[in-house]
């Protein structure tokens, strides 16, 4: 990986924590802080969010114009709230391998995310995007 690459490793690891958070509490809808997905955010001296704090708050945009997320409002770019996965989103993440027997995406999800391994991170969300797209060409 070299340094350029390293938003998009953020941006997958960013994914994953969104899409796990909201699992943990669904279907209830929740107010969801960038902050928490992102770590802390130290705006300038006008008060302007961190790259890192709007490249988070993108990726919560994204994932909604993706289909994956819903909420109901923006709180000054530090939360949303009324968040909630999709029905597309909540069964990719509860999928699991019933041939092979294996653990749901989600439990690898949390796995590669609390092991640290962002390749299992970037190779899982990856597999997300793909049937998302696919989906979305049928």
């Amino acid at each position: 990986m070299t340094m350029i690459d390293i938003h998009i490793t953020e941006f997958y690891n960013d994914v994953a924590r969104i899409l796990l958070s909201l699992y943990r509490s669904f279907p209830r809808q929740i107010s969801l802080y960038v902050e928490d997905i992102s770590g802390p955010d130290t705006p300038d001296e006008y008060g302007l969010h961190s790259e890192r704090h709007l490249a988070c708050f993108n990726t919560f945009l994204w994932l909604k114009e993706e289909g994956l997320i819903r909420f109901e409002d923006i709180e000054r770019q530090t939360a949303f709230n009324h968040c909630v996965l999709t029905l597309d989103a909540f069964r990719w993440l509860s999928n699991f391998d019933a041939v092979e027997g294996g653990p749901k995406l989600v439990d690898e999800l949390h796995l590669a995310i609390r092991e640290g391994t962002s390749d299992d991170v970037e190779q899982l969300i990856k597999s997300l995007l793909n049937a998302q797209a696919r989906r979305h060409f049928l």
